[in-house]
């Protein structure tokens, strides 16, 4: 069985107060013309390793952040909230 969301619905909607990026997509993009944000440059993968969570950039095939859980199984909530 599965376990209890954790959080409330509202949790679901777009909530980053802070944007994880490519340094080197973000020194990029500033230069491009037409104007591109970084949102739309950057080509990112995340996704579970056995120490946590991964951040990759595709364009530079580097890491941006990996954060270590510890070995520790955190909640998470993989509900889905979709726009009608």
């Amino acid at each position: 069985m599965p376990a209890k969301p954790t959080l409330p619905v509202e949790a679901l909607s777009l909530n980053i107060d802070s944007y994880v990026a490519c340094t080197k997509c973000a020194r990029e993009v500033s230069d491009i013309e037409p104007k591109i944000s970084l949102q739309d440059y950057a080509a990112i993968d995340v996704g579970f390793t056995n120490w946590g969570l991964q951040v990759w950039c595709r364009r530079h095939q580097v890491n941006i952040v990996h954060l270590d859980f510890g070995g520790q199984q955190l909640p998470a909530d993989f509900r889905r909230l979709e726009k009608t």
